[in-house]
């Protein structure tokens, strides 16, 4: 299986270190945001018991929050979008996990605000990328 991976600005937040991916082999696309929990795919599937139907789903979400556990120890990091009835819960879950010990203090849960397109952190900080703006044009990509 080959995979082609890249940074891109997200579509609901406009952070500019969403995940985008393509399976070569599946023709499978995708994009996720790790600071909103936007997530968008695409994939065309092909059935072919009683006669032939091909079809393309694309599939939008658009999330109300973002959550990302770590837990050090192990080397273990799990992202995830989250319903606008699960943001409280999971904030509350993951302060209680953090001061237990159970995950690492880089956790974090988001908040997405529609009006506003803001983003602000109930536990941890928000994600703000990679590098800032300066460094990327200190830094600039040989064409």
């Amino acid at each position: 299986m080959s995979t082609v991976q890249s940074e891109v600005n997200c579509t609901q937040c406009g952070f500019p270190d969403a995940w985008e991916g393509f399976d070569c082999r599946s023709s499978e696309w995708w994009v996720g945001c790790p600071r909103c929990g936007y997530r968008e795919s695409w994939k065309h599937e092909s059935y072919f018991s009683n006669g032939h139907l091909e079809k393309d789903v694309h599939e939008v979400l658009y999330s109300a929050g973002a959550y990302c556990a770590k837990k050090s120890d192990i080397g273990i990091e799990q992202h995830g979008s989250l319903s606008e009835t699960d943001v409280e819960k999971t904030a509350a879950k993951m302060r209680d996990d953090i001061a237990s010990g159970k995950l690492s203090p880089g956790s974090y849960v988001t908040r997405y605000n529609f009006d506003t397109r803001e983003v602000t952190a109930l536990v941890g900080q928000v994600p703000i990328g990679d590098e800032t703006q300066a460094e990327k044009d200190r830094n600039p990509v040989a064409p």
